[in-house]
C-alpha cells in the first residue's frame, strides 16, 4: 500500500533532521516520556491477592520444616497460582495460555523473566527478597498482581 511520493528514504532524513534540530532533551521532556511510559501497562487487568498460605501463621512458632508458601491471585478474567519454595518460584495461569511472565521489583524493574507453556506454568529458579509483583502476557491480554514479599 504505496503511493506516489512516497519515499521512505526522505522521510528517515527528515526525522533525523528534526531530532539534530531538537537537541538534548530537558528534565521536563524526560518526565513527559517517562510519564507517558508509566501508562504502558494501564490496560493489564489487575489481579488482587485472595490467598496467602502465610496469612494467620505465627511466625514465632518453631517447626521442622517450613511448608512451601501458596499464592493466589484473581481478577477478572484471569488468576495466577503461585508456590513458593526452596527452588525457587512456580505457578499457574488460570484458564492456562502460553505467554510470558516477568518478576518485578519495586522500582518496576524486571527481577526475572520466564515463558509461560501452553498449560500455563512457569518458573523462576531463584527468587527475590522483598516486595515484588507479577506482569503475565498472553496472547489474548495481560495480567499484573498485587505487590507481595518475598
Amino acid at each position: 500500500m504505496t503511493s506516489q511520493g512516497w519515499d521512505e528514504d526522505d522521510l528517515l532524513e527528515e526525522l533525523r533532521t528534526a531530532l539534530r534540530r531538537a537537541g538534548a532533551p530537558t528534565p521536563r521532556m524526560v518526565a513527559a516520556g517517562e510519564a507517558a511510559f508509566s501508562w504502558r501497562t494501564v490496560d493489564a487487568e489487575l489481579a488482587a491477592l485472595t490467598h496467602d498460605s502465610l496469612a494467620g501463621e505465627s511466625v514465632l512458632v518453631r517447626s521442622g520444616e517450613a511448608a512451601p508458601r501458596s499464592l493466589v491471585f484473581e481478577g477478572r478474567r484471569l488468576s495466577v497460582e503461585l508456590d513458593e519454595g526452596e527452588e525457587g518460584l512456580v505457578g499457574q495461569l488460570l484458564p492456562p495460555a502460553a505467554g510470558e511472565v516477568s518478576l518485578l521489583g519495586p522500582d518496576g524493574a524486571e527481577l526475572a523473566h520466564a515463558e509461560i507453556d501452553e498449560l500455563g506454568c512457569f518458573c523462576f529458579e531463584s527468587s527475590a527478597a522483598g516486595p515484588v509483583r507479577l506482569r503475565c502476557r498472553t496472547g489474548s491480554g495481560a495480567l499484573l498482581t498485587d505487590w507481595f514479599r518475598l
